[in-house]
Parts: C-alpha cells; structure tokens; sequence
C-alpha cells in the first residue's frame, strides 16, 4: 500500500496526481487549489515514480510563481525526508527555462553569451534611442500611429515581439504583394540589425533561439526528449503559438504534458497569447487520449461570490448576448467553505444618473468599512471597462473628494495627483540650472512646450509645499548645494537625493 500523503485532497485533485502518464488538460478555477494540486504531483512523480527532479520541467506564468512552487515543493519533500537537489529542475518561466537551455548547449545556441540581456524597459528605450533606424521605413507614419517616439517605440516593440513569437517568415513577408506586409517585414530586420549591433537579446529573442536551435539541432532536441521525461505547464491559457511549439518539441513522442489553466482567466492576448491553445489542446492528441479534469471546488470565495460568478457566466447574468459555444469548457464551480460574512457577499448599486451610482459607491465603501469587513479602503477593489472612461474618472474624483484615496495607476492620470507634481518639483528644486533652462527654455536637449509646462506646473505645486516645511527647504537646499559642488565625475545618482 502506498505510504503517499495526499493530505486533504478532493477526488479531481487525486485524479490529477494519479494521472502522471500521457496528456492531461487540468481547468482550475479560480481558487481551486491549482497550486496544491501541481506540487502533490510533482511529489508523487518523484516519491512514487521514481523521477528524477532533472527528468520534470514546469513553467510558471511569472517568476515569484516559480519560486513559490520550489519553496513548496521542497517543505513536501521535507516531510519525507528525502535530501534531493530540486534546482536541478527545470522551474521557471518560458523564457527562464529558455535561457537556462540555451546556456546548456552553449555550443549550438548562436554564441549567446557575448549577448546582454534586455528586460521590456530597456528593449523599449534602445528603439526609443534608435528611432531614426526605422522611421526612415518608407510607410513609417502610415503604420506607426503613436503620439511622440516612446509610444512609438512601444509599438515597434509590440509589432516586432509578437512577429518573432508567432514565428513568422520574415523572408516570406518581404517578398509579399501586400505593402503591409513587406513593411512588418522590414520593421523586424531593423529591429534585429539593432540588436546585433547592441550585441543585445530580449526575452522573444530567448524563445525564437531556443525554437531554433531545437529545429537546427535534432541531437540536442533527442537528447532533450530522453532527459525531460514529465512536463507541466501552469497558465496554459495565457501561451501564446511560440510557446506551443516549445512544448510539443520538448515532450516528443512520450506526450507526457500537463497542461493547467483556465478559459474564463486568458487575460493576455495583447501580449500575443491565444486562448486556442487551451481550448484546443485535447485535439492535439488521438481521440480520448488527452485526459480532462476540472478542478471546481473553490475553498478562497464566499458562496455568494461563486453563485453570483455561475450565473453570469451561464447566461450574462439573464441578458444572453453571447454564445459561449466551442469557445469556453462548460464548468460549474462550488463553494468548499461555509460563508464567514454576515448577509450577501455580493452588492448591487447604481441609478438612473452618475451622481446616484456616485452616492451609492461612496455609502457601499463607507459601510464595508464600518461594518468590519475590510480594514483598510485598499481592501476594495472597482473594475471598469476602461479607467479613463468618464463614468470611472468621476466615481474616482467623487470618491476622494469625500475622503477616500483612490490609486489608479493606469488611468494615465498618475502624473496629474498634487503629491506626485510636489515630489517631482521637489526633485527639479534641487538642480538649480535645469531651473534656469525652464525658466529660459534653453536646454541641449529641447524638451516639448507640453512637457516643460507640465514641469513649471510641478514647481508651483512644490514651492508652497517647501516654504511652509521648512525642514524640506533645508533639505532640497542641501542637496541643491551637493550638487553644484560636484566638480568631476560621481556615483551620486538621482536616487540618492531620497536618502537622508
């Protein structure tokens, strides 16, 4: 009999743990147990298969996720008492894992190692910095639209990301009919030319490399396949087609690859992910190869929460305007606590009028918090079709005007909060000539008449800040001071003004 803890399991979890051979599509819903589910397996295929922890490979949507399932994994491990070195599994993002593989076989990855990494800002500031290489492109303003060179330089990167992770024949596109097409084309050729030259890689590039020498290289490829025995990855709905491949190549002909995700969370498509990937996966395989399971036992939500969740999503809560067809796996999810909260756990507010669902918002906040059931305003949470719609912009307004601070960071309107105009005002005050260069609107590098006016508006919103705070004058004096005496190149930095 099996000595394996499967501790409070629930019968699909026990299924998924058992199900270690061939494909296996697990729908975790939300709070399912996804992440208890995936380190029992893991501790299975190592204390009742015999895997070694170098023949499994899991990818992970982010990189805390990745170190939270090691951390995981290894406390299992410690309850058997098992000394194993679980580094030498492959944990990580795509794009971790990726690099881990190209420095493995060195020796067939394009000399990789003379490259630096590029992490999306700095992928992103090397176009901004090179504009010139591509709106040179005959049919440059026609296809990039964005409004001043970042944004631009954010859609290059965009274009020519999701291109190289769709793995495009850029051959191909340039000799297409379509002038759209041969100018992505040309887009992508400059990009890589750039990078060659920056002796550069970003994390598409990891991914494109990895693929291609898998395809270059049959022996790394067997030799790959013969040592990874188990692969599982975690998000399967937020793959994009690159990713796919990567898969199918690494598990070869043993198929044994466990997908997990969930259709009603893809949230990623404008990063290239395609839903199709989960939706799809079990006719990758022979006709009932590919084993199912739905994990749909949720033990986070109140029983309110998840009504409220199975109603919406069966009918859009009574307006049936979509049909969900072959486009979402039929799931139901269940409650698996009793409700804590007193009374529903799910409000409904609103009116015939902004100013009434505005009043209505601002009582549900107050009583939350009178009631106890949160601590802290930071505890709720408003989701909106756009955060710089008007009816979110006013809500917002409404909300602080009558106490209560609001953080929306991807309203674009960040930069607009007085705190945030006084700390960057704060931080001019200590360069006294930049100040000159404002006021004169003289500099070496022209900044934009929108910019220099957003950074006056700066100074007249921390000037009255600092004379009524007279330890904050004396402070940006300070550093004022030790700056001006700077005579020779220093490891002062702008951070180190927020020191002291």
């Amino acid at each position: 009999m099996s000595s394996f803890d499967f501790g409070q399991e629930n019968d699909a979890q026990k299924e998924a743990v058992l199900a270690t051979e061939g494909p296996v599509l697990m729908i975790a819903g939300p709070g399912t147990g996804k992440t208890f589910t995936l380190v029992k397996r893991l501790a299975y295929l190592v204390i009742e298969k015999g895997v070694k922890p170098s023949e499994i490979m899991v990818v992970t949507f982010t990189e805390k996720a990745g170190k939270e399932l090691l951390t995981r994994i290894f406390n299992e491990f410690i309850k058997y008492d098992l000394n194993l070195n679980i580094n030498e599994m492959y944990i990580g993002t795509f794009h971790s894992v990726c690099l881990r593989l190209l420095k493995e076989n060195s020796e067939y990855a394009e000399n990789d190692n003379k490259y630096r990494m590029l992490d999306a800002f700095e992928q992103t500031y090397l176009v901004c910095r090179n504009i010139e290489c591509f709106n040179r492109l005959g049919g440059y303003s026609r296809h990039i639209s964005g409004r001043g060179i970042w944004k631009q330089s954010l859609e290059i990167c965009r274009y020519v990301n999701q291109m190289m992770e769709e793995l495009v024949d850029v051959e191909a596109m340039e000799a297409d009919a379509d002038e759209d097409m041969r100018f992505l084309a040309r887009l992508v050729k400059r990009y890589q030319e750039l990078l060659e030259r920056n002796g550069a890689i970003d994390f598409s590039s990891i991914q494109t490399k990895t693929y291609n020498m898998l395809m270059q290289h049959p022996e790394v490829l067997d030799k790959l396949q013969e040592s990874i025995r188990y692969i599982m990855v975690d998000e399967y709905q937020d793959t994009n087609y690159i990713q796919e491949q990567l898969v199918f190549l690494l598990a070869g002909d043993k198929k044994n690859i466990c997908v997990v995700g969930d259709d009603d969370q893809g949230m990623y498509r404008f990063r290239g992910a395609t839903i199709r990937n989960i939706l799809e996966f079990p006719s990758r395989f022979a006709e009932g190869e590919c084993r199912v399971i739905h994990l749909d036992t949720n033990y986070r939500s109140e029983p309110g929460i998840i009504d409220f969740y199975n109603r919406w999503m069966e009918n859009v809560d009574g307006i049936h305007l979509f049909n969900w067809d072959k486009y979402r796996y039929a799931k139901k999810i269940h409650a698996g606590k009793q409700p804590l909260l007193k009374g529903s756990s799910v409000y409904s507010c609103g009116g015939d009028s902004i100013e009434n669902e505005k009043e209505e918002l601002l009582q549900m906040a107050r009583s939350l918090m009178v009631n106890g059931n949160v601590s802290n305003y930071n505890q709720i949470a408003f989701l909106f079709r756009s955060v710089r719609s008007e009816e979110a912009t006013q809500i917002g307004a409404y909300l602080e005007a009558n106490g209560i601070p609001v953080y929306s960071p991807r309203s674009d309107m960040f930069f607009e909060r007085t705190e945030i105009k006084q700390i960057l005002g704060c931080l001019i005050m200590c360069f006294a000539s930049y100040m000159v260069d404002l006021k004169k609107n003289l500099f070496n590098h022209k900044i934009s008449d929108r910019l220099r006016s957003y950074y006056i508006g700066c100074l007249k919103e921390a000037l009255p800040l600092a004379k009524a705070d007279p330890a904050l004058m004396a402070y940006v004096d300070g550093v004022k001071q030790q700056i001006q005496g700077l005579k020779e190149e220093s490891d002062f930095c702008l951070l180190d003004t927020s020191t002291g």
